[in-house]
């Protein structure tokens, strides 16, 4: 399933033959996980309460870049990988999606967005310096036991970051694709 091709709404009154149009509604980020040598790359945060946490490489995704193109989730999460890590990818494969249901503090309804998570393919580290002010530190490279350690001791950004890493295993495990409805706050 090639998610860019599907991904792609047409823009509102732009159809012919009496198909309804409308804007994308959805906001998406996409999320890279990097394997290299067993070990998968992460960066450090902040969470919503303001504590440091570990995340994968995430980043919002507007449907238009600045010259008016549309962008293609694949390219554009390993864009954000290069950004936020200094390492570039030459290849992004879809690996889950989670359908974000996003709530107020009295537990209202806000907000729907979708979270795409890509297995990017053969890192190299560039010379490109980290430009990107939430990132804090260099990245790091944990085996996929840490990585558990750190979901059971909430040393993860949040469920959205253990939900990516679920499906890297789901993927790793039987080569599907897997996803997720989340409810934030949660």
């Amino acid at each position: 399933m090639h998610m860019s091709e599907q991904a792609i709404p047409a823009a509102s009154g732009t159809g012919g033959g009496g198909e309804e149009q409308h804007p994308a509604i959805f906001a998406t980020t996409v999320c890279s996980i990097v394997e290299h040598g067993g070990e998968l790359l992460m960066v450090r945060q902040l969470n919503r309460e303001g504590e440091e946490r570990w995340n994968f490489p995430t980043g919002w995704m507007a449907s238009h870049d600045e010259d008016g193109n549309v962008q293609i989730p694949e390219h554009v999460v390993n864009r954000n990988l290069l950004m936020e890590t200094g390492y570039a990818a030459s290849g992004a494969t879809l690996i889950g999606a989670t359908l974000v249901r996003e709530h107020d503090e009295d537990g209202r309804r806000i907000g729907t967005s979708m979270r795409l998570d890509y297995l990017s393919s053969q890192p190299r580290q560039t010379s490109y310096a980290i430009n990107d002010s939430d990132i804090l530190g260099a990245p790091q490279w944990f085996s996929p036991a840490d990585i558990e350690l750190m979901i059971a001791n909430n040393e993860v950004k949040g469920e959205l970051t253990a939900a990516a890493f679920r499906h890297w295993q789901e993927f790793r495990r039987s080569g599907s694709v897997s996803g997720d409805v989340i409810d934030i706050p949660n």
